[in-house]
């Protein structure tokens, strides 16, 4: 027995953010507070949301001061504001960064506290605000899912709320905004969405229905992140790629993932990978610590890709040169971190317990040092 949740109403098309202004009314929404990257602001979509909203007699207040990953200091901030207006309703524009800040915003303005209090699994009393999502990034899935990630800059680690209060109510899928997007950001996000799907499938958790999702997200990032890579205006690529990330993120919210976030997490936190990147790095090496247990799982998605029967490590090894077309750097060298750097890296995986308990097979920190070492 298992359950399959899948919550936001869901707006799909090129042009699709023109129905904001009828979702927000959807919603019941009369203040709007758009939460959103400073380098979409800058680049003029702040003034096409702006200027929609006006159109239809929507009252609004912007915070667009996300900057890379968020700190708990940037969600604390953003709810501050978001109660200062007086706002009903959340709106989040942009990666997952500011996704996972309107997410975290709507559940303090109506819950108090802060991100600290509420970081961790079920800590969120009650719901919050309604929120629409609005990802500008083929990658992290947070328009789906029931988590929003914010590093804790004192401790030099990144922690989730999670919390069936996050679910969006309500996501905007529009290819035409992902077209900005620059080569690096293309292949790095993309990565991430493609994480969320191996790793769902992979995952424990997994049922017939969250794989054949995941499974499907899997053969869309494959044939088309190489096309929007290579050339960042070609609609079609973006499309199949926003709709691969969400299908990524559902498949994620219903199974989970695996150890490739647990080692991930303390990369960002410590060093401040961005969160695709260091997935995209650990993600062969991950791979390769679930072998045997995972050899059939892996030769089926990679027969299915390649089109062509493959082993588990044949598979492994065609993904390193997907990567590598990508841009991806190889190794954990490649990024910056220091070999010393090993055994703090492994303290705070295993921090990260449920994708560690997600995995195909039991790793020890001895085995997480091992595949940390191998990713050098």
């Amino acid at each position: 027995m298992f359950k399959f949740i899948c919550s936001p109403h869901v707006i799909s098309g090129c042009g699709s953010i023109q129905q904001l202004p009828e979702e927000i009314k959807r919603l019941n929404g009369s203040r709007a507070c758009i939460i959103m990257d400073r380098a979409l602001s800058k680049l003029g979509l702040k003034d096409e949301i702006e200027t929609i909203l006006s159109k239809a007699d929507l009252k609004f207040a912007v915070y667009d001061k996300i900057a890379g990953e968020p700190t708990t200091d940037t969600g604390n901030e953003a709810a501050a504001f978001a109660k200062t207006q007086s706002c009903d309703i959340i709106v989040g524009i942009g990666g997952g960064s500011s996704l996972d800040t309107a997410k975290a915003v709507a559940v303090l303005v109506t819950n108090g506290k802060t991100v600290e209090d509420y970081q961790g699994l079920d800590k969120v009393p009650k719901p919050g605000l309604p929120k629409i999502m609005v990802p500008t990034t083929a990658g992290t899935g947070s328009e789906v899912t029931f988590t929003a990630v914010f590093i804790r800059k004192a401790e030099k680690k990144k922690a989730g709320i999670n919390s069936q209060y996050l679910y969006p109510e309500s996501a905007i899928l529009d290819a035409q905004l992902t077209l900005s997007l620059p080569p690096g950001a293309t292949a790095s996000t993309g990565m991430d969405a493609f994480c969320h799907a191996i790793e769902s499938f992979l995952s424990r958790r997994g049922t017939f229905l969250s794989r054949a999702i995941s499974e499907k997200a899997l053969g869309l990032i494959w044939e088309n992140l190489p096309m929007a890579y290579r050339n960042p205006g070609n609609v079609a690529a973006r499309k199949h790629m926003l709709n691969a990330s969400f299908l990524a993120g559902l498949g994620l919210a219903n199974a989970g993932v695996i150890a490739v976030h647990s080692l991930s997490y303390p990369l960002g936190g410590l060093y401040g990978i961005p969160h695709g990147t260091g997935n995209a790095v650990l993600l062969p090496y991950v791979l390769e610590s679930a072998l045997p247990e995972a050899e059939g799982p892996l030769a089926y998605i990679g027969g299915n890709l390649l089109r062509r029967h493959v082993s588990a490590k044949e598979f492994i090894a065609e993904l390193f040169r997907f990567e590598s077309a990508l841009g991806i750097p190889r190794t954990l060298t490649d990024i910056g971190i220091p070999a010393g750097a090993v055994s703090e890296l492994a303290d705070g995986a295993l921090q990260v317990k449920v994708p560690l308990d997600n995995h195909p097979k039991a790793l020890s920190r001895e085995q997480v040092m091992q595949i940390y070492e191998s990713a050098f």
